[in-house]
Formats: structure tokens, C-alpha cells, sequence
């Protein structure tokens, strides 16, 4: 249907068509074969299918449109004067190929074929029709709601993605445009637009669809890069092989050539097949200047083998890697490619993959990997691979590779992608022609970075150390027994006289120099089977950041160089040089190279400490590394937005305004209590996953998260707002680093011994924080709020729970008791002072009685006499209760101690010692913890404290059951209680869990840092 209406359009539009308007006309008769009649095809246009009943619309189609479009050739040559032109008749010969042999069944739904056609009639404007890849957009529809873009390996490039792409390649009249999976055409209709507009400015691709940032970029490029209009014999040479492409399946491959059809380009340059086993050395090698593409990732192989595409890896099952090496070879020298593949290509470890990215290193210029964005291609199954752009050109050798991250492509992520500001790609074409493409390095930022191409081919000097001793190792040991196999035999000749001693040692000095010849070959190759040549920047981008850098080079900088020249030297020179004398080597060394900041890692961390203390540099170097973390080093101001929309709510008293508010406990919280409405004060309106910050109290926590996504929420101008760049920094990462010791730490640093904190958004943005990326920040986050949800719900039951005795008293018969009465002694603790110290008596003080049971992982010792310690010495069955504190639902805390360990007590305790025939020391402690004996402890407020004596505590009367029912009370608050330090043990546990993460981001051993800054 669609075609039908673009031919319809082309005959009004397309002067080279207006001919064939005469076959539509009343007077023009044609025979239909179907019923042998003469008639006329004034009815034979798109615009009459509207027109008909849906009952009637199957046999109009079969019996009327089908016939004459599938002969349509024929009646051209009849209002044609002279030959068909050349374009025309490639166009009419693939309407023929549409239509032959096609018609609808009678399984078609009459009405949904009416309602395609009412759509093609009424939704898509005659402008778009021959400018827009909508046949594409119908494919990638249909498919992906099928999920059959996954089965074929097939994601459709994004048009803002082409056209990018197009934009670096920069194809004109005179280059050989090639896609070897082109798919419905779009790369190579995009690449004869790029060239189109570049002589006629007027054109308007990308067209009204792209990016409103790269429309604008291609509006000023196209002003300043025209070329002169092509003579007839290049016009001639692009129609009929400037833009060719292959596409293994027959109804996109239809779909491509329609696409070359509506925009005048030669249908039958789209050929069906696989691209792989059509390629001809004879006739395709080095036969295109330009290829665009995007390959099939993980497709079926038609074939088991394709040698003439690689004759050492013929058998390959990963396409990818076959489809790179087939462009490699159909490109002339000087030719230029942008393809798109997989991440695993960039790191792919088989044999194949590594040897063609070093044949793009030493063969080509790869000018370029460009990464970008996990969710880019996306159907409704899901998302599909993370992706990299290769730009090369054949022939020369890499000096050096351009990266570039793109985390913001101009689209939201997501299966409904919307337009947003702050598009990347218009930055990365910009500086690729104003740098990379002249050969000039761009200045470094953080979505870019230029490697050495001697970086990407370097092996790490310990691998190959390890390599030359293991194959040593094993080739010598099998040699060895070779040899003396061998000087048995050479003995049996020299016995029997058939060579002297001399020709034998002769002959064993060959064979110890053959040994060593195969050794030495044989460590050669597996080390140059260990080379990766991997094109994943973090690789080779030392985490180190840019502060740490210029510290490590400032320490060494009075350090004359040496002679070592390359990194296997100076790895070798470190390793055998006394530490006094390493300094030059390791000047040597470039800290922003990944591998050679981990060799100087290694040696400073293997030295001995005091010899690091003695030298001040290698100390600085150590402090330095020390402080690396395993992700680069970013400082905040590049990746936070501050929010500057403030508004006065008093002046719109109607608005219901939520206000929030920061808590040092539980972050930003809804203050239900406060109208904003009832004074004059300015407000932050505030967004969810908004930061929101006092700058006078962020030192005691005064920071939080807003989770909240209310209608007009707000928050006092007092405090500073803002918000991360989310397509690069995960707002709930940030919460996570901004709840870490590292940042306390850096405030206070901030704090430069002023009276009053002021933690300015400067400040803010000079924080430097570890940054891997999206998806592993992402990933960070959900460990970590697994480890949340646990301490939460074990929070959530451990507040929530209580010692519940009404249980007790609706099930057992309990009498009244006073304690004096149960009570042998009590006793004050001691006032002697205690503290941290090697000598003396372990003192449990109030901090170390905790819920019916004693925390003995903080304990002070006291200098007590022997006398004083055997009077306050605890014994099994002791009873302490805390008798003073200022904070009053500490006062009454009690447990029993229970342990064989020497311990005595402090003075703000009080021991009791129980009649044990009568009652159970743990009865009475469960009691007092229970919310029922809570309420019969009455302390005395005095002196800033809260007190109760031991006179006043053995007044109280407390519920007396029989002693077996007390133990069995006993038995069953055991058992929950060792529930209870079940849930205790899962949230430190998981706060532990918490701490490594965050260690493991930082870059530490165990804990997160104390200091970052």
C-alpha cells in the first residue's frame, strides 16, 4: 500500500515520471490479462483504494492493481518517447517485482485492509513520503513487537545514530558508499542525502524527525562545507555504483530497494544474500572508499566457512568479527569506515578477535571508539547490546585512538524515547573535525580521551615474565629428558666407536642450543598470543585523578631520567635495583596509564616500610596510589545541576504545597505541619531524586535525597538544591558515597576552624568521588539497597517487638512479691577510674549493658586493688540494673551476667544477688525490660539526672509466678531473644555488607576512606 501511494506521488512530483501520467488517464486503454478486456486505469492509482467498500476490497487489489502493476513496464513504453530513461526503468522493473506473482488471500481481513489503507491515506503527509524512512520505521514496528529483530541478530540504528555517524564519515560524489547488512536502506539513503545537501543546501535532511541540537549542527555545517555539482559522468558513476549495499533477507531486502526507489537511486544496487560468501578477493577487494554499518550481532552462518573472507579464521561462528574484517577488505586504501559492534568486541579474547584489532592498529588509522549508551537499541523485548562506534581508515598505522563516551545521546532511555537537551553527539562531531580528523589531539575531558596506540599493543611486562618462566619451566623439563635419552644414544656410538668424544659433545652443544632456540621461539608466541589488544579505555585510563596525577608528578619532578626507554626496562630495572636508586625509573613511569600506575603500585606497596619512610617520594607515590580508587577519579561539578527555581508561596495562598524538610535520621521528610503560604519566605521548588542540603548543618547530616513525587513540592531557601546528570551519575549512588565517612570527612575539612559551618555548592562541586559507569553504578546501587531492604525489615521488627508479659499473665497464675524480698544483696560499683589500658581489672560500664544482655566489645580497665576487685567481681547469676543517666530510658537497663570472665562494675551500676530457690535472675530481668515493669520504675530527676536507688527498687512489687513457671517464661523469651540476635546479626551483617561495597568503590581494603580530600 505504501508503495503504491509513493509511485502515485512520484508521477505528480518527479518530472522524470510525468509520462507515465498518461497511463492513468481516460483515453489510455490496457488489456488485463485476468479478463481479457481493454480498459482504462483512471482507477488505478492509490488514491481510488480509499473509495472502495471493504467487501470489494480483495478483488480490486487481485484482479485490478496486481495485474497492472506486475506488467507495468510494458505500458511505460508506450507513452515513453524513445528508451525508457535509465532511472525510470530501474524503478518500474522493482514496482514489477513488488507485484508479480502477489496478491492477497482470501485469509485477509477485508477491514483491517481497509483500515491500513485509511491510515497510509490519511496519516502520512505527502512530504514525508520521500524523505523519511518509513518503510524502516513499519519494519522495525512489525518486528520488534514480534521480538524477531533478537532472532536475526538484527537491532535497527537509530536515525539521530546514522545520521552521526554519516556527519564523521563525511562521504561524497566521488566515493563507492557500501553496507554489507544494510538492512531497509538507511545508512546508504542517509549517506546520498549527506551528499545531496552538500550541493544543494535547500534539501532538508536530516529532516524535521532529527534532533532539534543536530539539525542545528548540520544546518551550520552544511553552510561552511559545500562541494561543486557533480559533472554528468560523476552524477552518472554514483546512480549506477556510488551507493550499493547486500542484505541477506528478500523482504527487507524489497523494502531497501523501495527505499532506493523514492529517492531516484538505482533499486537493483541493493542486492540480496549473504554478504560473507558473496565476496569475491578477485572483484570486491579494496573496491570501496566508504562503508557505514551496523552488522548483525550473533547471527547463524549460512555456511560453515568463509574463506575468502579470512582464510586463518574462515571458521569463526562470532559475524561481528567477520563482518569488521570483510569491510577491512572491501576498503580501498584511504578508504573510510564507522561501524557499529558490540562492547565484547572491544575485549573479545578468541584468536580472531584479537588479531583484527591489531591489523586496525598496524594496518589502518583507528581514528576513533566512540561508546555509547546501554538501552540505545531497544524493542519492546528489552534492550539490546551496549554498543561502540570504529572509526577507521585503511592504510598507515595508529598513532594514536580518540575515545569518547556518549551517555547522553539526545533521547531519553527507554522503549518511548523522548527528545532531551545536552546532546553528545553534536559535541563528538564537532571535536572530531576540529581535532581528530586533522590528527591533532582534542583536550582531554571526562567523556574523552586520547590512548597511544603503543598503549593498546603494550603487554604488561609481569605477564611476560610469567610466560617466559612457566614455558621455560615446562619445555626444559621435557628437553632434559630428551638430552639424556640423546647422550645415551651418542654413548652407545662413541662405544662402538662410530663418533669420538669429541663429536658427542659436539652433538649435545647443538642440541642445548636447539633446546633454547625452541624454548625462546616458543615463548615468543605465547606471548604474543597474550597480547589482547583491547579497545576499552579503562584498560588503559589509570584511576588516579587529576590532582593525584600532577601530586605524583610534582614529587618526582627534581629526579633526573635515566636511560630506560621502554616499560620492560624499567620494569626490569626496578626489579633489580636497590630502592635507593629507583626514583629515575620511576619517573619513568606515566601515572595515567593504567597499567604502568599499577607496576609502581606494586613495587611501593611490596617495600619494605621503613625504607619508604626514609625517601620522601617514594612515600608521596605510595600516599598517592594508596589513595587510587578502583574507578576514575571525577570531581562533582561536571556531573551535578544546581536548581535556582525559587518561588514565593505566599504570593499563590491556593496551591497545595507539600513542604519538606531534612533530617539528620531519616533525610528529607514531608513537614505536614508547616504552611509555606503564611510568610514571606522563598522556596526551592523541588524535584524527585533532587539533593537537598543545609550548608550550615551538612556536617551533622543535614543532606538527603528526595525519594518524594509530589504535585509543588518545596523546600526553604535556606537550603542550597540540586540534581546529578543522570545518564552519567546514578542519584542513588551519589546518596550512597554522601553517606559515607569519606564525605563527613572532606566537610570537615572544609570547615577551615571556622565558628560556624558554610558548605558552599563550590565546595560541593570540587568533591572528588570514584565514577564507574552507569551500568556498574547501577548495579553498586542494587547490592546495596538489597542490604538496605535487610536492615529495614530486621529494624522493623526489632522496634516494632517487645517483652510481653499480658501474654504471660492471660496464660499463667502470678501472685504479688515485694524484691526485698527475693533480694540477698545489692551493691553500688565501683568509682574508681577506669580507661583504655593494658593493665588492670576489666570494668563493664552503662554503655555495656544492652538489651537483657552485655556488649563486651568496648571495655575500659581499672587500676583496682585486689580487695576492691574480689568486693565488685561478678559471679554467675548476677543481677545488674543501670541506677543514673541523663537520658531516662536508659535508667533501669538490665541484664544478668552469665560468664566465667573476670569483670568488675562501675559506680552507675547496681548488683543484686537473687534467693535462686525462690527466683530466677533472668525472670526479674525480662520483667523490668517488658514494658509492664518499665512503667513500675519511677526515676527521680536531680543534678542534670535520672536516678533510682537500690532501696527505692527493692520497694517495687513485681508479678511472682511458681519457679517452674518463671523458667518457662525464661524458655520462651530465650528463644525469642535468640530471634532477636538473629535479626541483629543480619542487619550488622548487612551494614557490614554496606561498608565493602563502598571500601570495594573507594579503592580501600576494608572500610570506606576517612579522608578523600
Amino acid at each position: 500500500m505504501l508503495l503504491l501511494r509513493i509511485f502515485e506521488t512520484k508521477i505528480k512530483q518527479d518530472d522524470d515520471f510525468k509520462p507515465l501520467r498518461k497511463l492513468f488517464s481516460t483515453d489510455y486503454k490496457w488489456k488485463n490479462p485476468k479478463t481479457g478486456k481493454e480498459e482504462s486505469n483512471e482507477n488505478r492509482l492509490f488514491s481510488y483504494l480509499p473509495t472502495v467498500s471493504n467487501n470489494q476490497i480483495l478483488s480490486e487489489l487481485n484482479d485490478n492493481f496486481f495485474p497492472f502493476y506486475s506488467s507495468i513496464m510494458n505500458s511505460a513504453r508506450q507513452v515513453f518517447e524513445g528508451n525508457l530513461p535509465q532511472k525510470v526503468q530501474d524503478q518500474l522493473v522493482l514496482i514489477e517485482e513488488v507485484f508479480s506473482n502477489s496478491n492477497f488471500t482470501n485469509n485477509v481481513n477485508s477491514g483491517n485492509l481497509g483500515e491500513v489503507i485509511s491510515i497510509v491515506a490519511n496519516d502520512i503527509e505527502e512530504a514525508r513520503l520521500l524523505k523519511t524512512d518509513l518503510l524502516g520505521d513499519a519494519i522495525e514496528s512489525a518486528l520488534s513487537e514480534t521480538g524477531g529483530t533478537k532472532d536475526v541478530g538484527l537491532f535497527r540504528t537509530p536515525d539521530h545514530i546514522r545520521q552521526f555517524m554519516t556527519g564523521l564519515i563525511e562521504p561524497t560524489f566521488d566515493d563507492q558508499i557500501f553496507d554489507p547488512a544494510c538492512g531497509t536502506g538507511g545508512f546508504l539513503f542517509d549517506a546520498f542525502e549527506f551528499v545531496m545537501r552538500r550541493v544543494d543546501p535547500s534539501r532538508e535532511w536530516p529532516g524535521e524527525k532529527g534532533h532539534s541540537e543536530l539539525l542545528d549542527y548540520f544546518d551550520d555545517y552544511f553552510k561552511t562545507n559545500k562541494i561543486e555539482f557533480p559533472s554528468i559522468e560523476q552524477t552518472t558513476q554514483f546512480y549506477r555504483g556510488g551507493v550499493t549495499g547486500i542484505e541477506y533477507l528478500g523482504m527487507i531486502r524489497k523494502m531497501a530497494a523501495i527505499n532506493f526507489y523514492v529517492r531516484g537511486l538505482n533499486p537493483h544496487n541493493i542486492e540480496q544474500g549473504d554478504s560473507l560468501a558473496k565476496y569475491s578477493p578477485v572483484t570486491d577487494h579494496e573496491s570501496k572508499s566508504v562503508i557505514l554499518a551496523n552488522p548483525p550481532f550473533g547471527a547463524e552462518r549460512d555456511q560453515e566457512a568463509y574463506p575468502d573472507v579470512w582464510q586463518e579464521y574462515s571458521k569463526e561462528s562470532e559475524t561481528t568479527i567477520l563482518f569488521v574484517k570483510l569491510m577491512f577488505e572491501q576498503l580501498k586504501q584511504g578508504g573510510k569506515c564507522a561501524v557499529v559492534v558490540s562492547e565484547g568486541f572491544n575485549t573479545w579474547d578468541q584468536g580472531s578477535a584479537k588479531a583484527l584489532r591489531k591489523m586496525l592498529l598496524d594496518e589502518a588509522q583507528l581514528k576513533a571508539v566512540i561508546s555509547l549508551p546501554q538501552g540505545l537499541f531497544v524493542s519492546k523485548n528489552g534492550q539490546g547490546p551496549k554498543t561502540s562506534i570504529l572509526i577507521f581508515e585503511k592504510g598507515g598505522k595508529t598513532d594514536w585512538t580518540w575515545f569518547y563516551k556518549v551517555s547522553n545521546d539526545g533521547y531519553s532511555m527507554g522503549t518511548n524515547r523522548k527528545e532531551q537537551k545536552g546532546n553528545q553527539l553534536v559535541e563528538c562531531l564537532s571535536l572530531y573535525h576540529e581535532y581528530v580528523k586533522k590528527g591533532i589531539k582534542p583536550p582531554e575531558t571526562k567523556n574523552q580521551f586520547c590512548i597511544p596506540a603503543q598503549w593498546i599493543k603494550t603487554l604488561d611486562p609481569r605477564i611476560k615474565n610469567k610466560i617466559r618462566k612457566e614455558t621455560r619451566a615446562v619445555l626444559a623439563e621435557k628437553g632434559k629428558k630428551e638430552r639424556v635419552k640423546k647422550e645415551k644414544e651418542l654413548n652407545k656410538k662413541v662405544k662402538a666407536k662410530k663418533i669420538s668424544e669429541e663429536e658427542k659433545l659436539k652433538e649435545l652443544k647443538t642440541f642445548d642450543q636447539m633446546l633454547e632456540n625452541r624454548i625462546q621461539n616458543e615463548i615468543a608466541k605465547r606471548i604474543d598470543k597474550a597480547h589482547n589488544y583491547s579497545f576499552n579505555l579503562a584498560n588503559y585510563k589509570s584511576t588516579l585523578s587529576e590532582s593525584q596525577i600532577n601530586d605524583w608528578r610534582k614529587a618526582l619532578k627534581h629526579i633526573q631520567p635515566n636511560g630506560a626507554t621502554t616499560l620492560d626496562e624499567v620494569y626490569k630495572k626496578l626489579n633489580y635495583s636497590k630502592p635507593q636508586n629507583v626514583l629515575p625509573y620511576l619517573l619513568k613511569l606515566n601515572p595515567a596509564n593504567a597499567l604502568e600506575a599499577d607496576i609502581a603500585r606494586e613495587y611501593v606497596s611490596n617495600l619494605d616500610k621503613s625504607i619508604v619512610a626514609e625517601q620522601k617520594e617514594l612515600y608521596a607515590v605510595k600516599e598517592i596510589i594508596k589513595s587510587g580508587a578502583k574507578y576514575p577519579m571525577v570531581k562533582l561539578k561536571d556531573y551535578l545541576i544546581l536548581n535556582t527555581n525559587k518561588i514565593k508561596p505566599s504570593k499563590t495562598p491556593d496551591v497545595n504545597y507539600k513542604v519538606l524538610g531534612v533530617s539528620n535520621d531519616v533525610g528529607i521528610f514531608l513537614n505536614e505541619k508547616l504552611d509555606a503560604t503564611e510568610t514571606n519566605q522563598s522556596y526551592f521548588v523541588v524535584a524527585k531524586n533532587e539533593f537537598c542540603y543545609n550548608p550550615y548543618r551538612i556536617n551533622v547530616g543535614s543532606i538527603g535525597l528526595n525519594t518524594f513525587d509530589y504535585d509543588n513540592q518545596i523546600i526553604s531557601g535556606a537550603y542550597l538544591v540540586f540534581a546529578c546528570k543522570e545518564e552519567e551519575l546514578n542519584p542513588k549512588y551519589l546518596d550512597a558515597l554522601f553517606n559515607s565517612k569519606g564525605f563527613l570527612s572532606y566537610v570537615d575539612g572544609k570547615a577551615n576552624g571556622g565558628v560556624r559551618m558554610n558548605f558552599k555548592f563550590e565546595d560541593m562541586e570540587a568533591w572528588e568521588i570514584p565514577l564507574p559507569s552507569i551500568e556498574e553504578q547501577n548495579e553498586i546501587v542494587a547490592q546495596i539497597e538489597k542490604q538496605k531492604a535487610i536492615i529495614e525489615g530486621a529494624d522493623k521488627v526489632i522496634s516494632n517487638w517487645s517483652i510481653d508479659f499480658e501474654y504471660y499473665f492471660s496464660r499463667y497464675k502470678f501472685s504479688q512479691k515485694a524484691l526485698s524480698e527475693l533480694i540477698i544483696e545489692s551493691l553500688y560499683g565501683s568509682s574508681e577510674k577506669s580507661d583504655y589500658q593494658d593493665e588492670g581489672y576489666n570494668i563493664l560500664r552503662i554503655g555495656n549493658v544492652g538489651f537483657c544482655d552485655f556488649k563486651l566489645d568496648d571495655i575500659k580497665k581499672s587500676s583496682l586493688s585486689e580487695k576492691d576487685f574480689n568486693k565488685y567481681k561478678l559471679q554467675k547469676g548476677d543481677f545488674l540494673i543501670v541506677r543514673s543517666n541523663g537520658n531516662p530510658k536508659l535508667v533501669g537497663k538490665c541484664a544478668v551476667w552469665n560468664s566465667e570472665e573476670q569483670f568488675a562494675y562501675a559506680s552507675y551500676l547496681i548488683r543484686f544477688r537473687f534467693k535462686l530457690d525462690e527466683v530466677e535472675p533472668k525472670y526479674v530481668m525480662y520483667f523490668f525490660m517488658s514494658p509492664n515493669g518499665r512503667e513500675l520504675l519511677n526515676p527521680q530527676a536531680g543534678g542534670g539526672t535520672y536516678n533510682i536507688s537500690a532501696t527505692e527498687f527493692q520497694k517495687v512489687q513485681i508479678p511472682y509466678p511458681k519457679i517452674d513457671i518463671q523458667r518457662q517464661i525464661i524458655i520462651d523469651l530465650d528463644a525469642k531473644m535468640e530471634i532477636l540476635r538473629g535479626l541483629h546479626k543480619m542487619k550488622t551483617e548487612a551494614e557490614q555488607k554496606i561498608e565493602k561495597i563502598l571500601a570495594e568503590v573507594w579503592g580501600v581494603d576494608k572500610k570506606e576512606p576517612t579522608k578523600t580530600a
